[in-house]
Order: structure tokens, then sequence, then C-alpha cells
């Protein structure tokens, strides 16, 4: 590890960074899918799981590509393609979680939607505001 600030990284470290955290997220999915495939007998309503979570991959798989040349082949830190890419992304996948946790406990799977909500709300806020005055202390 380097202790380079986020400043400091070139459009392919940024990549790098952001192609492990997406990558890892895109393998827990495809993990919990194969799953779902192999123990969907178990659970009342699979496809209810297995629909979304087979639904976020391929745009999540094109969220991981659209970074690549966005960053680093086009060197721009923005793209309006990203954010359409993470929506039907990120936004199916956290149904299916929560759909697989509400079946254990509907309480749990509430607050995980919750939580979900706040910490994107969180880190969109954190982002735009750091992004905008870079001396903030938010």
């Amino acid at each position: 590890m380097t202790d380079s600030t986020p400043q400091d990284l070139s459009p392919r470290e940024e990549h790098e960074r952001n192609s492990k955290l997406l990558g890892g997220y895109t393998a827990f999915v495809a993990a919990l899918l194969v799953a779902m495939f192999a123990k969907g007998d178990a659970y009342p309503r699979a496809w209810l799981i297995i629909s979304p979570l087979a639904l976020s991959l391929p745009s999540l798989v094109a969220l991981a590509m659209l970074d690549f040349t966005v960053r680093v082949m086009q060197r721009r830190k923005k793209s309006m393609y990203r954010g359409l890419a993470a929506a039907p992304g990120l936004s199916p996948s956290f149904a299916g979680i929560a759909i697989l946790i509400g079946h254990f406990s509907i309480i749990a799977g509430i607050l995980f939607l919750l939580l979900v909500g706040y910490w994107m709300l969180m880190l969109f806020t954190v982002a735009v505001i750091g992004h905008r005055d870079p001396r903030s202390d938010i």
C-alpha cells in the first residue's frame, strides 16, 4: 500500500482501486446468485432473489468497463454513463440481498435497505462536497 492521497493517484491507480472494490462486489453478487441456483429449492419464491441478482450483473460488469474507459483511456474523472450503469447494477443487487435477508428476518431486510440508502446518501454527499471544495472537512 502507498501513503498517497486520492489527489496524488494516477488515473490507472484510481481505476485499480475502484476495480478492486467493484470486482469484489460483483464477485459477491455472482457467488450469491450461484448459491441461490444451488439452494433455490429450499427458499420459497427463490425467483424473487435470483431475478434482481441476475439483472444486476451485466450492469456491474459494464460499470467496471466504463470506469476503465473513462478514467484510464479518456483520462476523465466524471462520466454520466458510469452513474447510468451503477444504478441498474447496484439497486437490483441490493434489493435481491434484502429479499434474501428478509427471508430470515423481515426487520433485518428492511434495516439493510435503510442502511444502504443512508450510506449511499452519505457517500454521495461527501463525494459532491469534497469534489467542489477540496479543503472541506466534511
